[in-house]
């Protein structure tokens, strides 16, 4: 698959993610905002889970020479938080609304730990991938040095956010926000690799604008 294929996966994942927190607060779940998201919402979080994890991979493939072993690492660890975040956690709570009883809640009305789990694994994850990554693509010089660093800051506000999530509706438009803008960080790589092809062009770009 090339580069340039793979790049429109990531763009339209991401955007399709980017909807999906939209989704959060037009199409409240049955519990409302504080219970698990909505089935549609979730679903649109797993088509968009999906494209991302066949798309991602460009992010490392267009400049694999200059971000080497740590920045596939990087890449990966984002792909692994894709798969915790978007894909088994959404379908944990399509099965707890859809099938109830069948997800345990040892705590009660709060979130089963079947959720918790790849919630929290996951935001782990794309903080430590997302500052990876961050710091080599500025290094690197292939993409803009403006969305290295936009992965680096959201990665970390994603975690510095993330208490905010159980503090009222506020609290979780500034959580979800976060977590959106790593995705817009994601849909501007997609882009970029979409409208210039291959990393040679992407390069050049970059070298004519600095």
């Amino acid at each position: 698959m090339s580069i340039r294929l793979q790049g429109q996966f990531l763009l339209v994942g991401a955007t399709g993610t980017i909807l999906s927190f939209l989704l959060i607060f037009l199409i409240p779940g049955p519990d409302g905002l504080t219970g698990p998201e909505s089935i549609p919402t979730n679903v649109v979080f797993v088509i968009s889970g999906l494209l991302l994890l066949v798309g991602l991979p460009a992010l490392y493939r267009a400049q694999a020479k200059q971000i080497r072993r740590w920045g596939l690492v990087g890449v990966l660890l984002l792909w692994v938080a894709i798969v915790l975040v978007l894909l088994i956690l959404s379908f944990v709570q399509i099965l707890d609304i859809a099938v109830p009883g069948l997800i345990p809640h040892p705590g009660g009305d709060g979130p089963p730990p079947f959720a918790l789990i790849p919630a929290i694994v996951g935001q782990v994850l794309i903080l430590i991938g997302g500052v990876i990554v961050g710091i080599t693509t500025i290094r690197a010089q292939i993409f803009p040095a403006a969305l290295g660093w936009a992965m680096l800051i959201t990665s970390v506000l994603v975690l510095l956010a993330a208490p905010l999530n159980n503090t009222g509706l506020p609290g979780m438009i500034v959580a979800d926000s976060a977590r959106a803008l790593v995705f817009a960080a994601l849909a501007w790589a997609g882009a970029t690799l979409s409208f210039r092809g291959n990393p040679t062009q992407v390069s050049q770009s970059s070298v004519q604008r600095s």
